[in-house]
């Protein structure tokens, strides 16, 4: 062969290597900062070696992890399947299938095979949330029977969050609506009224967003029924009363429908004094703004010039944004704001006091659509739960000023509407 055909050879072979390395890396950055929808893009166009594994993980962030673990099983001679993403990535699958013994026995393996991958907290948080799947292994997985569309009342209560009338056999109660639960809660007592079934103690314990841990039990309700809607073996995390109770019993929390129940939805829309949710058939597109971390809502969302995620939580009073926020815009924020000690607390939490950067009339965007905060606040030495990938917590501040609110666990989109 020509030499110097051999080295052009040589060359392309190299670029296309180094491109697929730089790629590579590059996608596994956008999967990191919940940048989804470019990740996907990238994935798409370069289509190189890992191309099963990011079609897996943009499926599972999209609500779909039967079709996510489909092509994670297409992954052949891949060193993918051997590592902490891949596992990680199937027991996320399994969670959101209800597949409580797959998800224990995965969990399993990241705990004894790539313990060195968490930070101590994190492993103790990993090991804690195996307890759940564990005592769950031998319970039915979650449905919900078909339907089409179907409407029912809400009521605010005393704290302004939106509830809807659960009911169980001859029992009603009104649970808090609240896409920021990563599972359903129940107070126990309402629990016993409801007949919910309340499995053996394994020491489980929960933190909220304040930061507060709580120990709970595992229940599980063989149906509930929201309207027309029934939902099978829900499960709930049962609290004592008291941690449902605030201000000296002024203001009480009978329940919550968490996350696992309404990603199951499909469509959802918040209106004046009802919700609807349907499972029609939609006509046109929607840009993809909304996504599944875990158990969680991630809706992005603009702030001066830059598209970040944020967790979408119905179930807030007020949004707060974290310390991945403050240190991203710095110096804007230290010129125009003042500091402040506010107090909150969440379902099961303690009162809290935080110190906060408050800054007035901010303007922030989903797509075209601008909305306009009068007080943005900002904890700037706090993560929060969420961790440092997500720049705050949207809550009805920001929901509230519309008088439509669509969420779509399917389409994967939040439109808000005047």
């Amino acid at each position: 062969m020509n030499s110097n055909k051999l080295l052009l050879g040589l060359l392309f072979a190299v670029q296309i290597v180094l491109g697929q390395t730089k790629s590579d890396s590059i996608l596994k950055q956008l999967s990191k900062q919940h940048q989804f929808a470019k990740m996907d893009s990238l994935n798409s166009k370069e289509k190189g070696k890992d191309y099963y594994f990011y079609k897996g993980l943009y499926a599972n962030v999209c609500n779909k992890p039967k079709l996510s673990n489909q092509y994670l099983d297409s992954l052949k001679n891949n060193e993918l399947i051997n590592s902490y993403e891949f596992t990680k990535l199937k027991d996320d699958n399994y969670i959101k299938l209800f597949s409580y013994n797959s998800a224990y026995m995965a969990s399993k393996i990241l705990t004894m095979k790539f313990q060195q991958r968490f930070t101590k907290e994190e492993l103790q948080d990993e090991i804690n949330t195996q307890q759940i799947w564990k005592t769950l292994r031998g319970i039915r997985p979650q449905s919900i029977d078909k339907f089409t569309k179907i409407t029912v009342a809400t009521v605010k209560d005393k704290a302004g969050l939106i509830t809807t009338e659960v009911k169980v056999k001859d029992t009603v109660s009104h649970f808090v609506f609240d896409t920021g639960a990563g599972i359903s809660c129940i107070t126990e007592s309402i629990a016993k009224k409801m007949g919910v079934k309340i499995l053996p103690d394994n020491n489980i314990s929960v933190e909220s967003f304040t930061g507060q841990k709580n120990k709970v039990r595992i229940g599980v309700a063989s149906e509930i029924n929201l309207g027309e809607l029934k939902i099978h073996n829900a499960v709930f995390l049962v609290y004592p009363d008291k941690a449902f109770t605030f201000a000296d019993g002024a203001y009480v929390i009978n329940g919550i429908i968490g996350f696992p129940i309404i990603k199951e939805l499909g469509t959802i829309t918040f209106e004046k004094d009802k919700l609807t949710f349907s499972k029609e058939s939609e006509s046109g597109t929607n840009e993809k703004n909304l996504f599944v971390d875990e158990l969680r809502a991630i809706v992005m969302l603009k702030y001066k010039s830059k598209i970040l995620p944020f967790n979408f939580d119905s179930g807030a009073k007020v949004s707060l944004f974290n310390k991945a926020f403050y240190e991203t815009f710095k110096t804007d924020l230290d010129s125009i704001g003042t500091l402040e000690t506010t107090k909150s607390s969440s379902a099961g939490a303690e009162v809290v006091s935080t110190e906060v950067l408050v800054l007035k009339d901010q303007p922030i965007s989903l797509g075209n659509k601008t909305i306009q905060l009068p007080k943005m606040e900002i904890a700037p030495k706090d993560y929060g739960v969420y961790g440092e990938v997500n720049y705050g917590n949207i809550g009805q501040d920001v929901l509230g000023q519309f008088e439509k609110v669509v969420i779509s666990f399917d389409g994967n989109y939040l439109k808000l509407e005047n």
